[in-house]
């Protein structure tokens, strides 16, 4: 555990005094108020780690600020110091949340040793709770394709070394997915795996987010923030859509992967940390560095591993069974599924790739209410296959299939291109590149 922060509420200057020198020499960092209104505004604009908290302040009785302190901080261990040597008011405090009752004067040795066993049991609490959520979690079903076979070879090698990985791929194509499994199989599964969409923030917002920022950095900066780099520190930092990242953040970038080391925005303290880096991106970049809007060196840097997972319709012999694990997912049992339906599903060419898939079959699961799926759940493809098969005088290839398929839901969602793209199950701004390459299939 980094250093802990610890939060003193007493309104007796001595006690205060004598407390806050005991615990900064034993390494806590230490902060104090003396009423419930100003520890409100501490615990409002900080993060701290355990609170040593009188009962009797001068504005009011702090037993209900107990629950108050909890709802606000997750993780926080509670320690009621108090003249009160009433038995009822330690049974309420502990009841409340407290994790321990000491009667004043206190044993400075023995608040210590409390303090630090506190400490621990909060942060085994916490890591009990990520080991639960990660038991939880089913092995994702990624095919059985050739291609698919020889992606998981390339993964498990990958796991097993801190290289960096660059996973390229459509979107929608599962490198979240892919990435995330990597972490689980990897020397750092124990660590945090940290994540950040880099096509949703720009500049100074997106700096933020990796590197945190210092209280007063800048106007909306009211506490000390971690940056997500910190938060990965012997994790995974992944960064998704890093083609999309910003010129003056990727020269940032390459220097911490280089070096390790950073800043948060408006502090000069160098810090480091120990994270293991993914990226993934739905662009070229050789191409985007060749053009420079993508810095050489850090496509470079980060080419180290590249793994490219190739879209759906370039493996449709997953499709079946990628159609089976999502309808168990949804708890749907009406198997075996309808021959000519998965024959349907398997002739679409799928350009928003998996997460289109996983929309589609939801909203099929909506029509169907409970019942058997059939081709009239799925709308819009029974007449797209139709056409394949009956219309001799039409070369329905699958480029001609995606067209036609975006131009009926932007249509069913009244031109509405965020709908439309949730819908689809790709980004808004791959929907707008493939509606001008519609537009204008000249210049495409």
């Amino acid at each position: 555990m980094k250093t802990p922060k610890v939060l003193l509420i007493e309104d007796e200057g001595a006690t205060l005094f004598g407390y806050s020198r005991y615990l900064s020499k034993k390494g806590y960092s230490v902060k104090a108020a003396a009423t419930i209104k100003e520890a409100k505004q501490l615990i409002s604009t900080e993060n701290f780690n355990a609170v040593l908290l009188d009962l009797n302040l001068p504005d009011g009785n702090a037993l209900h600020f107990i629950k108050y302190i909890l709802n606000t901080e997750q993780g926080i261990a509670i320690i009621v110091i108090s003249g009160i040597t009433d038995v009822s008011t330690a049974v309420k405090a502990m009841k409340y949340g407290a994790a321990n009752f000491l009667t004043k004067p206190v044993d400075m040795e023995n608040l210590e040793l409390i303090l630090k066993n506190s400490l621990n049991v909060e942060e085994l609490r916490k890591r009990e709770s990520i080991h639960k959520r990660l038991s939880k979690k089913e092995t994702p079903y990624f095919g059985v394709s050739s291609q698919i076979e020889r992606i998981l070879n390339y993964v498990q090698v990958g796991a097993h070394n801190d290289t960096v990985i660059l996973l390229l791929g459509e979107t929608g194509t599962g490198k979240g997915v892919l990435a995330r499994w990597i972490h689980e199989h990897s020397n750092r599964s124990n660590g945090a795996f940290v994540e950040l969409n880099c096509s949703s923030l720009r500049g100074e917002l997106l700096r933020s987010e990796l590197y945190g920022h210092a209280k007063g950095a800048f106007t909306s900066a009211i506490k000390d923030r971690e940056g997500l780099i910190e938060l990965a520190d012997s994790g995974t930092l992944f960064l998704d859509e890093i083609g999309d990242m910003d010129m003056e953040v990727q020269a940032e970038l390459l220097k911490t992967i280089e070096e390790r080391t950073f800043r948060r925005i408006g502090e000069n303290r160098l810090r480091s940390s120990d994270f293991r880096l993914i990226c993934a991106t739905n662009r070229n970049l050789a191409e985007a560095a060749n053009d420079k809007s993508f810095r050489s060196d850090l496509y470079y840097r980060i080419c180290v591993f590249p793994i490219e997972i190739p879209p759906l319709r370039k493996r449709t012999e997953d499709i079946p069974g990628l159609i089976k694990q999502l309808l168990i997912s949804y708890d749907y049992d009406h198997f075996p599924l309808d021959l000519d339906l998965v024959k349907n599903l398997c002739r679409y060419p799928w350009p928003g790739n998996i997460r289109e898939l996983r929309n589609m079959i939801e909203r099929a699961l909506l029509l169907a209410q409970g019942k058997p799926l059939t081709l009239s759940h799925f709308p819009g493809l029974e007449n797209i296959n139709s056409s394949d098969e009956n219309d001799s005088e039409k070369t329905w290839n699958l480029s001609a299939i995606e067209k036609h398929h975006i131009v009926r839901a932007i249509e069913h969602f009244k031109d509405d291109k965020n709908e439309t793209s949730k819908a689809l199950g790709i980004s808004l701004s791959s929907l707008y590149r493939k509606l001008e390459s519609i537009n204008n299939p000249v210049n495409a």
